[in-house]
């Protein structure tokens, strides 16, 4: 970039030629002006690029494309290494993702009244087909603490803007799919964050593209074995301490995917993680499961997923 920005603002994008202008006009059309944009294709095959030109005359976007596509993840963490040393504060934004006008103001404002406070200010998002919220957490505003993460209480879909100087070289485990935890919740160790009452941005959970999505092929699981495996890495050993409960089921989920993707040793290891923190019924069956060949446990998770998207359960 020309010049830092006082907020950057990173897109990650893959083949959304029709979505990331509408993400990328939401951040230039905000009511805070000294605003920046970083957006990462990532090896795109269809008229993204195309789409992006668009931006070429405008000093506030900076695009990067990648020849081959290398995932999210990889795509948010070169984002994350372009971010100004001299901007104050960043935010990462997915490509079919936008932000309502006053996002960017709303949050900034809390920083510049809290004489560096907080690690990251957040606000709600509203999922597009009109829902009030995506996150979840006990309270519509306040202080957000890393025992409110750990424990579980704060989970879900926020928007955030980061301060800039607690980045350093931290960036997300690129095998991973999701994860982000890992990086998020040890900036609330060293300073606690806020939720501001307002909705600040929509977020589409409809696209079959999205992370969250689930898929249990071999590599997908993979994927998200190293997102659970990312998360206990950064912050396990204080979760097994202050919530064991969640402890047991992060590695639980972990020992699964591990099993789907052929991981053995893996899974047993964190079955058995999970069993040695919060025995339950639960953890007793995916302690079974990860001794089963991943096909069945793959047909087993499969049938199990019909029958609650059936009955609602």
């Amino acid at each position: 970039m020309k010049r830092a920005p006082a907020v950057c603002i990173v897109i990650p994008t893959y083949n959304r030629a029709r979505l990331v202008p509408r993400s990328v006009d939401s951040v230039l059309a905000q009511t805070y002006t000294d605003v920046g944009v970083l957006i990462v294709d990532d090896g795109s095959t269809d008229e993204t690029e195309v789409m992006l030109r668009r931006y070429a005359a405008d000093a506030r976007v900076h695009v990067v494309r990648h020849k081959t596509n290398r995932g999210v993840t990889a795509a948010k963490n070169v984002g994350l290494g372009l971010v100004p040393v001299d901007s104050r504060y960043f935010g990462i934004l997915d490509s079919d993702d936008v932000l309502l006008p006053e996002a960017i103001e709303t949050l900034t404002r809390v920083f510049a009244s809290s004489d560096g406070a907080y690690s990251q200010v957040m606000g709600w998002y509203r999922r597009r087909d009109g829902a009030e919220g995506s996150g979840q957490m006990p309270y519509r505003e306040g202080l957000v603490t890393y025992e409110d993460a750990l424990c579980g209480r704060f989970r879900g879909d926020f928007w955030k803007l980061v301060q800039r100087d607690m980045l350093g070289g931290q960036r997300f485990e690129e095998r991973a799919s999701g994860g982000e935890a890992s990086l998020w919740w040890p900036l609330l160790r060293r300073k606690p964050g806020w939720l501001v009452h307002e909705v600040v941005g929509i977020v589409d959970t409809a696209g079959a593209d999205r992370i969250s999505v689930r898929g249990y092929t071999p590599a997908e699981s993979l994927q998200k074995m190293w997102a659970y495996q990312a998360v206990l890495q950064a912050v396990g050993s204080d979760m097994r301490e202050v919530a064991p409960r969640q402890y047991a089921e992060a590695n639980g989920e972990m020992a699964k995917w591990a099993a789907l993707a052929g991981c053995g040793r893996r899974a047993r290891h964190a079955s058995w993680q999970a069993l040695r923190a919060s025995p339950s019924a639960r953890s007793v069956m995916i302690g079974l499961l990860t001794i089963a060949p991943p096909s069945m446990l793959r047909w087993f998770v499969d049938r199990r997923v019909r029958w609650r998207v059936r009955t609602g359960a």
